[in-house]
């Protein structure tokens, strides 16, 4: 099933990139140590973006049904229990770290997410003990031989909750534990503690991470407004979401030291971004946008979703039944970082089991088997062009917006606020 679930999970994102992933040891023990931002996407991006057959560790709670547990343990994912599932529960991690363990000594991979949990803040949590608990094991049993490498993982989305998003897997340099073998001989809870500092160390450079949790929305509003200038300045053409993530890695940086470290007020920054913001959302464009396109482009875009339009009605009359099932069941979600993650699997059941059943319907009315099998080919071929479609749809027509207000009087107002809040930003950059 790999082939057939790497081919949707990279259709449901617009772009997919890795970098590293030549730092990924062949042959060897692996624990993969990620930060953890969206749920099942999360392993899922490791999964599909390296070449390991990997084990993944996830919470507990998502077994509790039995169904969902042999399904789980199918995909090779194992239950970690924490705390909140009770003291008696946390006695099941003995087995569960044994069979890590086990893992570990047929030189296979194992995967765990050290925060224990999503975070809907581009900031790492405090570590947990689950990752230096079988590293150590695993080592001491082998006495030391076992030449476990910790790979740290860093992920990156562009947008959580939506498909047809970016997606950017950053791959570290591994580490063996063999220089914390005096610490945990000596007392185990310091060479927890150890690892787990040195595992934040090589984890926090492969992330954005904004401690500045007061003044958080303001530096997602000046990383994306800042991007063009700093992929200018540093030099990067190619906009890949290797530079994209560079750029924003260091507006964020900067920012956090000449605002967070060194204390200077941010409220000058505040009003500035606050008047641009208001100004793009009163005329419905993208902060981002940093100058309009031509005529020309837009002519040529709107007849290109002009011949695209029959196609794009063909999957929407096959397939709005399921978007507005899969939408009311998403609005009763009250974790948003699921979001993507159900949207997902319940895309892959329509793909397993409502399109075959849509072709069976066709070849019992029609009789022609044939024209049947085109149409279940059609079918999620036509549903990933119309959300590709929808979501080129919705950028042509901030583009369009933009453009039109070009023209407008009000525009100059806009480019004097754009041209104050680069002022300010210019200070605190450099």
């Amino acid at each position: 099933m790999r082939l057939f679930i790497r081919q949707n999970f990279r259709s449901f994102y617009k772009r997919i990139e890795s970098i590293g992933n030549e730092y990924i040891p062949s042959g060897k023990p692996i624990i993969f140590a990620a930060n953890h931002q969206n749920a099942l996407m999360d392993p899922l991006g490791i999964l599909f973006s390296s070449k390991e057959q990997t084990v993944f560790l996830t919470r507990s709670d998502i077994f509790n049904n039995p169904i969902l547990l042999k399904i789980f343990t199918f995909f090779k994912m194992l239950p970690v229990y924490r705390i909140r599932d009770g003291k008696e529960a946390l006695k099941n991690n003995e087995r569960i770290f044994n069979t890590s363990v086990e893992i570990l000594e047929a030189k296979m991979s194992v995967a765990l997410f050290p925060e224990a949990t999503h975070n809907d803040k581009r900031r790492l949590r405090i570590f947990k003990k689950a990752v230096p608990r079988i590293a150590f094991r695993a080592e001491e049993k082998n006495n030391y031989e076992l030449d476990l490498q910790i790979v740290p993982v860093g992920i990156y989305y562009e947008e959580y909750t939506h498909s047809n998003g970016k997606l950017f897997i950053n791959y570290g340099k591994p580490f063996t534990i063999k220089e914390y073998r005096s610490i945990y001989e000596a007392n185990d809870q310091k060479g927890f503690k150890a690892l787990r500092e040195r595992m934040e160390a090589e984890i926090k450079p492969l992330i954005i991470n904004q401690p500045d949790l007061e003044h958080y929305d303001l530096y997602e509003g000046i990383r994306v407004f800042n991007r063009p200038n700093e992929l200018s300045k540093l030099n990067l053409k190619d906009n890949t979401l290797a530079n994209c993530f560079k750029a924003d890695k260091e507006t964020v940086n900067k920012l956090e030291e000449f605002y967070f470290n060194k204390g200077n007020d941010i409220s000058d920054l505040d009003n500035k971004y606050s008047a641009f913001k208001h100004e793009c959302d009163k005329e419905k464009i993208r902060v981002i946008d940093n100058k309009p396109k031509s005529a020309f482009s837009i002519i040529i875009n709107s007849l290109l979703f002009i011949i695209g339009f029959p196609i794009f009605i063909f999957a929407f009359i096959n397939n709005y039944i399921y978007f507005k099932l899969i939408i009311n069941f998403i609005k009763k979600i009250k974790d948003p970082q699921l979001h993507s993650s159900i949207k997902f699997a319940l895309s892959l059941l329509v793909n397993f089991i409502a399109y075959p059943i849509h072709a069976a319907i066709l070849w019992a009315i029609s009789g022609n088997g044939e024209w049947a099998l085109i149409y279940l080919a059609l079918l999620p071929l036509t549903a990933l062009f119309a959300n590709k479609y929808r979501y080129a749809y919705i950028d042509f027509m901030y583009e369009f917006r933009l453009l039109k207000f070009s023209k407008s009087n009000r525009f100059s107002n806009y480019l004097e606020l754009k041209k104050s809040l680069n002022t300010v930003l210019e200070k605190a950059m450099n």
